[in-house]
């Protein structure tokens, strides 16, 4: 029976050798056994065809470490910047004093202002750009799980479900004491104990990763090879491309079943559409997935017609390969210095002054730390809950809720939707990155999948769940100097959010992790927390140690030449944006991360101030001499 299920795991995988998920060694035939007696060889164990050293980038991320073939695909561990902190079972901590911390709703109407203020310098890009790069790392399956798939975890079932984790509401809440809600539906993190791939007991607790741990745009190409190959079209390195009301789109899920495709919010009978192998989640990033797969036949039929020599293969990923490295590009060196200042990051090495090759790479296995992802979620306080929607012309047209377009692709591809959106984007100004949430944001960021739904409270209650460490640890190993006070905290905060940590916390030990961030003040020259700002930065950083594909690297397989590089650190979002939906936009600020103004104007997609890849540097000479 094993042998034949080593046959079955390795079908279309020819000389793949099968890896244990958690260790990323090759499974041992025994432990094979005890994952195929759980039933679990699914999530357990993974196979990767042979490696081989002058090979790009795979889709399915693996071969990106040697050592650890298997770390780079999905179904592989995350790593953790410090140790989890549990109870018993893997029970959220207790608070100093041995009894149980405070209910997170409380904390978080407590401590976060409720309002609308707007940043009167940054749009509404920040924030789409900030969930399109998250969305490349991580998935929204534990989202689902609790809105879609467990439903009843305030229910009496809920109570026999080890995942049910749901959050209490406190009896004097400022809003549910109206309502009559007393609870809203939460699910625990899915991790490889509850897949049955580590034992529970004593062993870490160890989320698993439904996305691969690198920057590699697998939320437009996908992260399997049965994906990439249902996406392309095998000529001239095309994917497949879909017109919905003279809309480009990446192919539909031919089922409308909200339950099957997830495009829940979908209005039928006029909203159908729903990507099939892309996410279909928050709007922002839906955005940016189809600019970017539109993006990729853009580079591939201008690479084939500029080199006729060129086969299918090398089209396809070489235009990946331009594709990746302009997403990061364009998060380094354009987005991330909004948000963090572009001295810090020149200062911390996370960018380069002169833009030349850079070289980091140590070796060491691709893997996305749990902090990283969890710290994205800090952004909800900087999300705008009403979204603008202008006509190509640049004349508005109505506002729409944010929170009614998550899962919801059917939107954008009705009533030219999709560049109403666009051009919103550039134009409407974001919102502030300070401790004030939106009502939206707060109490119903779920939109209509459910009644009620706390996005920040659910944000603490998942950091708990996850076993994260006091928020002073994570102060202590950025800063490197101890905190045993709340007085202490003053170097980032300030004395009023102190007082206030105060009168809800016994002890400073006691602090959550994302509690403390949203007390924080930003960082010097820069829009976001410190302690968010230092474990962004930890992660990134990692990522160009353990990337062996990282576009700057100058001696990666199929490296860019100096030229190449040169050209793709020229490319700014307002090119991609222009090339991309010449349809609904014909004008754009240079900077469009930037609102505008008299000094980042309007211009024309033509000018010479949008900045667009030269694809010059691509030119193969070997073609010239075929014609």
């Amino acid at each position: 029976m094993l042998i034949l299920l080593v046959i079955c795991l390795c079908i279309g995988s020819l000389n793949a050798v099968l890896y244990d998920c958690v260790t990323g060694k090759p499974v041992s035939s025994s432990r094979l056994q005890v994952y195929y007696e759980r039933n679990n060889t699914r999530y357990c164990v993974i196979d990767v065809k042979p490696c081989d050293p002058n090979e790009g980038r795979r889709v399915d991320g693996s071969c990106n470490n040697f050592e650890y073939p298997s770390w780079g695909m999905i179904r592989t561990p995350s790593r953790r910047v410090l140790p989890p902190d549990f109870s018993e079972d893997y029970q959220p901590r207790k608070a100093k004093d041995g009894g149980s911390l405070p209910l997170e709703r409380y904390l978080r109407t407590q401590i976060l202002t409720e309002g609308v203020i707007s940043d009167l310098y940054i749009t509404q890009l920040v924030s789409y750009y900030v969930l399109f790069v998250l969305n490349d790392v991580n998935t929204i399956h534990d989202i689902l799980n609790y809105a879609i798939n467990t439903t009843y975890c305030c229910q009496p079932e809920g109570k026999t479900n080890y995942i049910c984790a749901p959050n209490k509401i406190p009896v004097d809440d400022p809003v549910h004491r109206y309502s009559g809600v007393s609870c809203q539906n939460l699910t625990r993190p899915q991790s490889f104990q509850y897949f049955g791939c580590v034992d529970f007991g004593n062993t870490t607790w160890l989320r698993i990763g439904f996305a691969t741990p690198v920057f590699d745009l697998s939320g437009v190409y996908g992260n399997a090879l049965d994906a990439i190959y249902n996406l392309r079209t095998y000529t001239n390195g095309l994917v497949k491309m879909e017109v919905e009301n003279g809309q480009l789109f990446p192919p539909k899920n031919p089922t409308i079943d909200p339950l099957v495709n997830y495009c829940v919010l979908n209005q039928l009978p006029r909203e159908t559409r729903c990507h099939k192998y892309q996410p279909n989640g928050a709007i922002g990033a839906n955005l940016f997935i189809i600019l970017f797969y539109r993006q990729h036949n853009y580079l591939a039929q201008k690479l084939a017609d500029m080199n006729p020599c060129w086969d299918d293969d090398k089209i396809f990923n070489t235009a990946r390969d331009i594709n990746i490295a302009i997403e990061m590009q364009i998060y380094l060196y354009e987005m991330l210095p909004v948000i963090f200042g572009r001295r810090n990051m020149i200062k911390d090495g996370l960018i380069s002054r002169k833009g030349k090759f850079r070289d980091l790479y140590k070796g060491l296995p691709p893997r996305m730390s749990d902090e990283y992802v969890y710290m994205k979620r800090w952004f909800h306080t900087a999300q705008e809950p009403t979204l603008k929607l202008y006509d190509k012309d640049g004349y508005f047209v109505r506002t729409f809720p944010a929170v009614n377009m998550s899962a919801r692709t059917g939107f954008l591809a009705v009533d030219n939707n999709f560049g109403k959106l666009l051009q919103g984007s550039f134009r409407q100004l974001g919102a502030k990155f300070d401790n004030t949430i939106d009502s939206e944001m707060s109490e119903r960021i779920l939109g209509g999948i459910q009644f009620a739904s706390d996005g920040s409270m659910n944000d603490l209650a998942k950091g708990r769940l996850m076993g994260y460490p006091p928020y002073v640890k994570y102060r202590e190993f950025c800063d490197n100097q101890p905190y045993t006070s709340f007085d202490d905290l003053e170097r980032v905060m300030t004395k009023e959010k102190i007082f206030r940590l105060k009168e809800l916390y016994d002890d400073i030990i006691d602090l959550d992790l994302m509690g403390g961030t949203w007390a924080e003040k930003p960082i010097r020259r820069g829009r976001v927390p410190y302690t968010v700002y230092c474990l962004l930065k930890e992660q990134l950083k990692y990522t160009m140690a353990s990337d062996r594909h990282w576009y700057e690297r100058p001696n990666r397989p199929n490296a860019f030449t100096e030229d190449q590089l040169k050209a793709i650190r020229k490319v700014k979002l307002a090119g991609v944006m222009c090339t991309t939906a010449p349809d609904s936009i014909t004008k754009i600020q240079p900077n469009a991360f930037y609102s505008i103004s008299w000094f980042n104007p309007l211009v024309d997609c033509n000018s010479r101030l949008i900045r667009k890849l030269d694809l010059s540097p691509w030119e193969d000479p070997a073609c010239l001499s075929c014609q």
